[in-house]
């Protein structure tokens, strides 16, 4: 059998059964935002990782593969831990303190926040834009339900501003110097999972999910406009349109937005949060 007739047969085993990967992709997310039984949220993390292994896989070039293959094994490793985690709390709650500190490391690894970031700048570098926004908006949403669950009810305060200070600098000081799109956007994030972690601090978890969503819907269309224009530097946006003002602003108010600088509209989730320190009195995150 030769590569192009397997390529030929993947693809169309794609096609085929793509609406019943995207439904698998949803109702996974949405089954882990309602249940209680960790069993049966490990069963749905594995679903929802093997619907969203095909997307990645749909034009079957070497880059794809290797991107595919990062992915997996972040995300196996992720589930693997937290189904041990899982038969440690059952048979050794005495150990509750270390079983949580390790559970929100495996979360921190299924979303790429740091520590546990390393493959998240080189899977989203080597993926489609369309696959750039899921992988930054769904794909993290049923992980901060969970760590919503468990920074509700277990974790120490100043553990957590550890992760939310190692989260804001690596995000800001390492994408500052990236020049590839996609990096600029994967250490953007990395730097909004900061924010992120902040609302959970301050025990408004909704709040969380809220954030993400308005980063989602303030991202879209940048991801949209990357893959209508195909172009992977910041090089190549001048380069293209240096004869179109208009277009290299609109461009760059996206990004910015998207960072969340005032006034646009990017700032509005983190405006809420800063209110909300400034409610609570934690003045000690407000930088």
């Amino acid at each position: 059998m030769t590569s192009n007739h397997f390529k030929g047969i993947i693809q169309g085993l794609y096609e085929g059964n793509k609406v019943i990967i995207l439904r698998i992709l949803i109702l996974s997310v949405i089954i882990i935002i309602s249940a209680t039984n960790l069993f049966l949220i490990w069963i749905c993390l594995e679903l929802n990782l093997f619907s969203f292994v095909p997307l990645l896989l749909n034009k079957i070039s070497t880059s794809e593969r290797e991107t595919s293959i990062n992915y997996f094994l972040a995300q196996t490793l992720g589930s693997t831990i937290f189904l041990l985690f899982s038969v440690m709390l059952f048979y050794a709650s005495w150990l509750i303190k270390l079983n949580i500190t390790l559970l929100i490391f495996i979360i921190l690894l299924k979303i790429g926040a740091v520590p546990c970031h390393y493959w998240y700048p080189l899977t989203i570098r080597m993926i489609r834009w369309i696959n750039c926004f899921i992988l930054s908006s769904w794909q993290k949403l049923a992980p901060i339900f969970i760590l919503t669950y468990i920074i509700c009810f277990n974790i120490e305060f100043s553990n957590l501003e550890i992760i939310v200070s190692l989260n804001a600098l690596t995000g800001g000081l390492i994408g500052i110097r990236q020049i590839l799109l996609k990096k600029i956007i994967a250490y953007s994030l990395i730097t909004h999972m900061a924010w992120i972690l902040r609302r959970l601090i301050i025990n408004k978890p909704y709040v969380s999910i809220i954030y993400l969503l308005l980063y989602s819907v303030t991202s879209f269309p940048l991801f949209i406009l990357f893959n209508i224009m195909g172009n992977e530097k910041i090089d190549d946006l001048w380069n293209k349109y240096e004869n179109s003002a208009l277009i290299i602003i609109i461009i760059y108010l996206f990004i910015l937005s998207m960072r969340g600088l005032p006034p646009l509209i990017g700032f509005i989730p983190k405006l809420i949060i800063i209110n909300l320190l400034i409610k609570y009195s934690i003045f000690s995150l407000l930088y």
